[in-house]
Protein backbone atom coordinates (compact mmCIF):
# COMPACT_ATOMS: atom_id res chain seq x y z
CA UNK A 1 0.00 0.00 0.00
CA UNK A 2 7.78 4.67 -4.78
CA UNK A 3 8.18 7.81 -4.27
CA UNK A 4 10.14 10.54 -5.56
CA UNK A 5 11.13 13.89 -6.02
CA UNK A 6 13.02 16.83 -3.90
CA UNK A 7 9.92 19.35 -4.74
CA UNK A 8 6.84 16.51 -3.54
CA UNK A 9 9.28 16.16 -0.72
CA UNK A 10 9.44 20.15 0.29
CA UNK A 11 5.13 20.15 -0.44
CA UNK A 12 5.34 18.01 2.32
CA UNK A 13 6.99 19.03 4.96
CA UNK A 14 5.27 22.23 4.80
CA UNK A 15 1.94 20.68 5.58
CA UNK A 16 0.65 21.35 9.12
CA UNK A 17 0.75 18.16 10.41
CA UNK A 18 0.08 17.67 14.04
CA UNK A 19 3.61 16.76 15.70
CA UNK A 20 1.23 14.82 18.29
CA UNK A 21 0.78 11.19 17.90
CA UNK A 22 -1.65 10.50 17.36
CA UNK A 23 -5.18 3.13 1.23
CA UNK A 24 -5.22 3.12 -2.53
CA UNK A 25 -8.18 2.91 -4.94
CA UNK A 26 -10.40 -0.22 -4.53
CA UNK A 27 -12.00 -2.53 -6.48
CA UNK A 28 -15.62 -3.32 -6.01
CA UNK A 29 -15.63 -6.99 -5.91
CA UNK A 30 -17.58 -9.70 -5.10
CA UNK A 31 -16.12 -12.35 -2.74
CA UNK A 32 -18.26 -15.15 -0.31
CA UNK A 33 -17.85 -14.94 2.53
CA UNK A 34 -14.70 -16.91 4.26
CA UNK A 35 -16.82 -18.27 6.96
CA UNK A 36 -15.14 -22.07 7.27
CA UNK A 37 -12.34 -20.72 9.32
CA UNK A 38 -12.60 -22.57 12.95
CA UNK A 39 -10.81 -20.14 15.11
CA UNK A 40 -12.49 -18.61 17.91
CA UNK A 41 -10.56 -16.85 19.42
CA UNK A 42 -11.49 -14.22 22.54
CA UNK A 43 -11.79 -10.74 22.03
CA UNK A 44 -9.07 -8.59 23.42
CA UNK A 45 -9.29 -5.00 24.07
CA UNK A 46 -8.28 -3.18 20.66
CA UNK A 47 -5.77 -0.48 22.20
CA UNK A 48 -8.27 2.23 20.29
CA UNK A 49 -6.51 5.38 21.61
CA UNK A 50 -3.01 4.05 21.23
CA UNK A 51 -3.21 2.72 17.58
CA UNK A 52 -5.32 6.11 16.44
CA UNK A 53 -2.32 8.16 17.43
CA UNK A 54 0.00 5.83 15.75
CA UNK A 55 -2.13 6.13 12.62
CA UNK A 56 -2.01 10.16 13.20
CA UNK A 57 1.64 10.29 13.71
CA UNK A 58 3.49 12.79 11.63
CA UNK A 59 5.61 10.52 9.87
CA UNK A 60 3.05 7.89 8.55
CA UNK A 61 1.10 10.54 7.33
CA UNK A 62 3.81 11.85 5.28
CA UNK A 63 4.53 8.46 4.14
CA UNK A 64 0.92 7.78 2.94
CA UNK A 65 1.17 10.96 1.35
CA UNK A 66 3.89 9.84 -0.83
CA UNK A 67 2.39 6.42 -1.73
CA UNK A 68 -1.01 8.35 -2.47
CA UNK A 69 0.46 10.85 -4.98
CA UNK A 70 2.62 8.34 -6.55
CA UNK A 71 -0.29 5.88 -7.71
CA UNK A 72 -2.04 8.81 -8.82
CA UNK A 73 -6.09 7.58 -9.64
CA UNK A 74 -8.56 9.49 -10.62
CA UNK A 75 -10.85 11.69 -8.04
CA UNK A 76 -13.77 10.99 -6.18
CA UNK A 77 -17.17 12.01 -5.85
CA UNK A 78 -15.87 15.19 -4.17
CA UNK A 79 -13.57 16.31 -7.62
CA UNK A 80 -10.28 16.47 -5.71
CA UNK A 81 -7.37 15.39 -7.16
CA UNK A 82 -4.35 14.21 -6.17
CA UNK A 83 -2.13 17.12 -6.97
CA UNK A 84 -4.80 18.88 -4.64
CA UNK A 85 -4.52 16.94 -2.05
CA UNK A 86 -1.84 18.85 -0.33
CA UNK A 87 -3.54 22.31 0.19
CA UNK A 88 -6.81 20.32 1.15
CA UNK A 89 -4.92 18.69 3.91
CA UNK A 90 -2.75 21.86 5.02
CA UNK A 91 -6.68 23.52 5.46
CA UNK A 92 -8.82 21.08 6.95
CA UNK A 93 -6.17 17.96 8.90
CA UNK A 94 -6.85 19.28 12.45
CA UNK A 95 -10.70 18.33 12.20
CA UNK A 96 -10.16 15.31 10.21
CA UNK A 97 -7.58 14.36 12.69
CA UNK A 98 -9.94 14.93 15.28
CA UNK A 99 -12.61 13.29 13.92
CA UNK A 100 -10.08 9.79 13.44
CA UNK A 101 -9.54 10.09 17.16
CA UNK A 102 -12.53 10.22 18.27
CA UNK A 103 -13.75 7.32 15.68
CA UNK A 104 -16.48 10.27 14.10
CA UNK A 105 -14.72 10.02 10.85
CA UNK A 106 -17.10 9.25 7.78
CA UNK A 107 -16.12 8.08 4.24
CA UNK A 108 -17.77 9.69 1.56
CA UNK A 109 -19.41 7.70 -1.61
CA UNK A 110 -17.66 6.05 -3.37
CA UNK A 111 -18.22 7.31 -7.55
CA UNK A 112 -19.49 4.71 -9.66
CA UNK A 113 -17.88 4.17 -12.82
CA UNK A 114 -18.37 1.09 -15.37
CA UNK A 115 -15.21 -1.04 -16.94
CA UNK A 116 -16.24 -2.75 -20.15
CA UNK A 117 -15.26 -6.37 -20.02
CA UNK A 118 -13.33 -7.87 -22.92
CA UNK A 119 -16.05 -10.69 -23.22
CA UNK A 120 -18.44 -8.39 -23.47
CA UNK A 121 -20.45 -6.56 -20.40
CA UNK A 122 -18.85 -4.48 -17.36
CA UNK A 123 -17.25 -4.26 -14.28
CA UNK A 124 -18.80 -2.02 -12.04
CA UNK A 125 -16.00 0.11 -9.64
CA UNK A 126 -16.20 2.14 -6.97
CA UNK A 127 -13.50 5.37 -6.68
CA UNK A 128 -12.83 6.72 -3.57
CA UNK A 129 -12.38 10.40 -2.73
CA UNK A 130 -8.57 10.77 -2.82
CA UNK A 131 -8.95 12.03 0.84
CA UNK A 132 -10.42 8.72 2.02
CA UNK A 133 -7.91 6.66 0.08
CA UNK A 134 -5.17 9.07 1.95
CA UNK A 135 -6.95 8.02 5.12
CA UNK A 136 -7.00 4.19 4.15
CA UNK A 137 -3.43 3.99 3.32
CA UNK A 138 -2.27 5.78 6.81
CA UNK A 139 -4.55 3.08 8.46
CA UNK A 140 -3.04 -0.16 6.52
CA UNK A 141 1.18 1.16 7.03
CA UNK A 142 0.25 1.13 10.48
CA UNK A 143 -1.45 -2.36 10.25
CA UNK A 144 0.88 -3.57 8.70
CA UNK A 145 4.06 -2.97 10.81
CA UNK A 146 1.94 -4.76 13.65
CA UNK A 147 3.28 -8.00 11.64
CA UNK A 148 7.49 -8.89 11.78
CA UNK A 149 7.89 -9.09 8.06
CA UNK A 150 10.99 -11.54 8.74
CA UNK A 151 8.77 -13.56 10.47
CA UNK A 152 6.24 -13.70 8.08
CA UNK A 153 8.43 -14.61 5.25
CA UNK A 154 9.81 -17.19 7.60
CA UNK A 155 6.58 -18.91 7.76
CA UNK A 156 5.46 -18.64 4.26
CA UNK A 157 8.98 -20.21 3.09
CA UNK A 158 9.10 -22.81 5.28
CA UNK A 159 5.33 -24.43 4.83
CA UNK A 160 5.77 -24.02 1.22
CA UNK A 161 9.04 -26.06 1.19
CA UNK A 162 6.90 -28.82 2.97
CA UNK A 163 3.79 -28.38 0.13
CA UNK A 164 1.07 -27.21 2.72
CA UNK A 165 -0.30 -23.97 1.24
CA UNK A 166 -3.37 -24.90 3.48
CA UNK A 167 -1.59 -22.54 6.53
CA UNK A 168 -0.78 -19.88 4.89
CA UNK A 169 -4.47 -19.75 3.04
CA UNK A 170 -5.76 -20.12 6.67
CA UNK A 171 -3.35 -17.51 7.89
CA UNK A 172 -4.37 -14.92 5.20
CA UNK A 173 -7.71 -15.48 5.71
CA UNK A 174 -7.64 -15.07 9.78
CA UNK A 175 -5.64 -11.78 8.87
CA UNK A 176 -8.79 -10.51 6.74
CA UNK A 177 -11.46 -11.28 9.43
CA UNK A 178 -9.61 -9.29 12.16
CA UNK A 179 -9.52 -6.48 9.60
CA UNK A 180 -13.03 -6.51 8.88
CA UNK A 181 -13.71 -7.47 12.78
CA UNK A 182 -12.07 -4.06 13.55
CA UNK A 183 -13.59 -2.26 11.19
CA UNK A 184 -17.47 -2.72 12.08
CA UNK A 185 -16.10 -2.42 15.58
CA UNK A 186 -15.04 1.57 14.28
CA UNK A 187 -18.15 1.89 13.22
CA UNK A 188 -19.59 1.77 16.29
CA UNK A 189 -23.60 2.43 15.00
CA UNK A 190 -26.39 0.97 13.64
CA UNK A 191 -27.08 3.67 10.83
CA UNK A 192 -22.70 4.43 10.72
CA UNK A 193 -22.05 0.43 9.80
CA UNK A 194 -25.03 0.65 7.01
CA UNK A 195 -23.82 3.79 5.77
CA UNK A 196 -20.49 2.26 5.39
CA UNK A 197 -21.64 -0.21 3.81
CA UNK A 198 -23.42 1.31 1.36
CA UNK A 199 -20.52 3.15 0.68
CA UNK A 200 -18.40 -0.02 -0.05
CA UNK A 201 -20.91 -1.06 -2.37
CA UNK A 202 -22.82 -3.84 -0.58
CA UNK A 203 -26.69 -3.83 -1.66
CA UNK A 204 -29.27 -1.65 0.41
CA UNK A 205 -31.31 -4.58 1.87
CA UNK A 206 -28.17 -6.70 2.57
CA UNK A 207 -26.84 -3.81 4.34
CA UNK A 208 -29.50 -2.56 6.45
CA UNK A 209 -30.20 -6.49 7.81
CA UNK A 210 -25.99 -6.78 8.28
CA UNK A 211 -26.18 -3.02 9.93
CA UNK A 212 -29.31 -4.11 12.28
CA UNK A 213 -28.20 -7.46 13.48
CA UNK A 214 -27.71 -8.03 17.42
CA UNK A 215 -24.55 -10.49 16.28
CA UNK A 216 -20.99 -9.29 17.44
CA UNK A 217 -17.85 -8.20 15.20
CA UNK A 218 -16.47 -11.14 15.23
CA UNK A 219 -19.52 -13.47 13.99
CA UNK A 220 -20.22 -10.33 11.15
CA UNK A 221 -16.49 -10.64 10.15
CA UNK A 222 -17.55 -13.56 7.97
CA UNK A 223 -20.99 -11.97 6.78
CA UNK A 224 -21.37 -11.79 3.27
CA UNK A 225 -22.14 -7.53 3.37
CA UNK A 226 -18.60 -7.40 5.02
CA UNK A 227 -16.88 -9.95 2.69
CA UNK A 228 -18.39 -7.63 -0.27
CA UNK A 229 -17.78 -4.52 0.89
CA UNK A 230 -14.22 -5.09 2.60
CA UNK A 231 -13.16 -7.97 -0.21
CA UNK A 232 -10.13 -9.74 -0.97
CA UNK A 233 -9.15 -7.21 -3.73
CA UNK A 234 -9.80 -3.77 -1.56
CA UNK A 235 -7.80 -5.33 1.07
CA UNK A 236 -4.95 -5.81 -2.10
CA UNK A 237 -5.99 -2.50 -3.41
CA UNK A 238 -4.60 -0.82 -0.12
CA UNK A 239 -0.94 -3.37 -0.46
CA UNK A 240 -2.23 -5.79 2.45
CA UNK A 241 0.47 -8.65 1.46
CA UNK A 242 -0.75 -12.20 1.36
CA UNK A 243 0.85 -15.09 2.62
CA UNK A 244 -0.42 -17.63 -0.38
CA UNK A 245 -0.66 -15.72 -3.76
CA UNK A 246 -3.51 -17.86 -5.27
CA UNK A 247 -5.62 -16.40 -1.79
Amino acid sequence: MSLRSDMQQNIQDKLNFSATPAGEAREAGREEAESRLTTHAPERPAGTTRLMEEICDRENLKEALRRVKANKGSPGMDGITVNQLDDYLEQHWQAIREQLLSGAYKPKPVKRVEIPKPDGGVRKLGIPTVLDRFIQQVVMQVLQRQWDPRYMVGWRGYFGFCETPQVLIYLTRWVRLRLRCALWRQWKTTRRRREALLQLGVRTQLATNTAGSGRGPWYLARAKALSVGLSNAYFRSLGLPSLFENC
